[in-house]
């Protein structure tokens, strides 16, 4: 068992990381966010041509920590960013002033009750049927080795003696 729980336990735990993700949306703030929670900034049409020098062109999000806000700019420390194609690049927290009229939207990020009671119970289940198996045993025995119907006649010696054994 010992061994089979160290082959599964690390690919379930990898497996099981980006859906804790999954337990967290964005909802828009109505009020000033506080420093330091989790933010996404929507950019604007005005704000993708603005921001393209220092993100590269279709900027549609960034996603980051909110350092302070100011009547004009905000600044956080960057984690990723998306363009409209989709792709996502990953910051490293470096702190960027942007301006509030090349934002859409701020959303800040608020655990999700329902995500996350399914992603937990998806996750139950899974451990379950993999690790749960083999704590318990699959549930068959393995079977015996067949035996051969008849035993054969004869040895053979490699200096040429044969020898029959009745």
């Amino acid at each position: 068992m010992g061994h089979l729980l160290q082959r599964r336990l690390p690919v379930l735990v990898a497996a099981c990381v980006p859906l804790m993700s999954a337990c967290y949306e964005y909802q828009p703030i109505e009020t000033t966010a506080p420093a330091g929670q989790v933010v996404e900034l929507e950019i604007s049409d005005p704000g993708r041509v603005g921001l393209a020098p220092r993100f590269g062109p279709g900027l549609e999000r960034i996603i980051g920590k909110l350092v302070s806000q100011q009547a004009n700019d905000l600044t956080v420390n960057v984690l990723s960013v998306r363009h409209i194609d989709g792709q996502d690049t990953p910051w490293a927290g470096e702190a960027v002033n942007v301006d509030r009229g090349f934002v859409g939207t701020v959303k800040g990020r608020k655990l999700s009750t329902g995500k996350t009671v399914a992603v937990s119970v998806a996750a139950v289940t899974v451990l379950y049927f993999t690790l749960g198996r083999s704590i318990i045993g699959g549930g068959k025995d393995p079977r015996d080795p067949v035996e051969p119907i008849d035993p054969p006649q004869m040895t053979r010696i490699p200096l040429g003696i044969r020898i029959r054994i009745p």
